[in-house]
């Protein structure tokens, strides 16, 4: 095999190593936040599928990602957040409920009316 084969395999393996170093990072991260619970809506459900480059995916089961964006009730930025299948059809379009984060981890989203004395942020 040529040398620059190696170098090849040496720079995928380091790209590979750094991604996973980094997704830890990130886990510790959001574990040292506070628990952050918003009164927010759904405003966005997304299902993308998932194509692999040259593949006929016509007669094939497709697999799909699943994205929800919610927007808080009182203003400020809608998160995004990737989310499994089941979660996804529970969530309907502008379901309102409270949301639970941690950094950027959503922890949990129960459905309900916010409270009339509501207080942002608890």
């Amino acid at each position: 095999m040529p040398w620059w084969w190696f170098l090849v395999m040496l720079i995928i393996v380091g790209m590979v190593v750094y991604q996973l170093w980094r997704n830890v990072q990130q886990r510790r991260w959001d574990s040292a936040q506070p628990l952050h619970s918003l009164w927010v809506t759904v405003s966005k459900r997304e299902e993308i599928p998932i194509t692999r480059p040259g593949k006929e995916n016509e007669d094939r089961h497709k697999r799909y990602r699943y994205f929800i964006e919610f927007t808080p009730l009182e203003g400020g930025e809608s998160r995004r957040f990737q989310i499994k299948r089941k979660q996804f059809q529970d969530l309907t379009q502008d379901l309102t409920g409270e949301l639970t984060i941690q950094g950027s981890r959503l922890v949990s989203f129960e459905a309900g009316e916010p409270p009339a004395d509501s207080s942002e942020g608890q």
